[in-house]
């Protein structure tokens, strides 16, 4: 089974569940630039007194992270290979993929979609 976490719950989860990271530095974390782009609008929201998870959600909508970051997974064949890895591994295990994130929107659920979908 596919599931998602982040890393101040790591502890919480399963000791017989597989973890694997998924933020920076990993190989499905976003890029360097797409992720400065993201923080840099996130934060001058913040700075503004928009509320985190609301400057979150605009910083995703503006750097157009969901398509942007698809296309950088997809580009990648390493990278889908040891994605239909995890899928199979889900299959028979409880993985957990997680990162620094605790709040919605991050990569980590887009990883999942596109797990989910991953044909053989």
């Amino acid at each position: 089974m596919l599931k998602e976490s982040y890393v101040a719950k790591l502890k919480t989860l399963p000791k017989n569940a597989i973890k694997i990271a998924v933020g920076y530095p990993s190989i499905f974390s976003p890029s360097n630039e797409l992720l400065k782009q993201f923080n840099e609008i996130k934060n001058k929201l913040m700075k503004k007194g928009m509320a985190e998870s609301e400057a979150r959600k605009k910083a995703w909508q503006q750097t157009d992270f969901k398509q942007r970051y698809q296309k950088e997974i997809n580009s990648k064949p390493d990278v889908i290979t040891k994605l239909k890895e995890i899928k199979k591994l889900a299959e028979k295990e409880e993985v957990y993929l997680y990162c620094y994130c605790g709040k919605k929107p991050c990569h980590r659920f887009l990883l999942i979609d596109m797990i989910q979908k991953l044909k053989e």
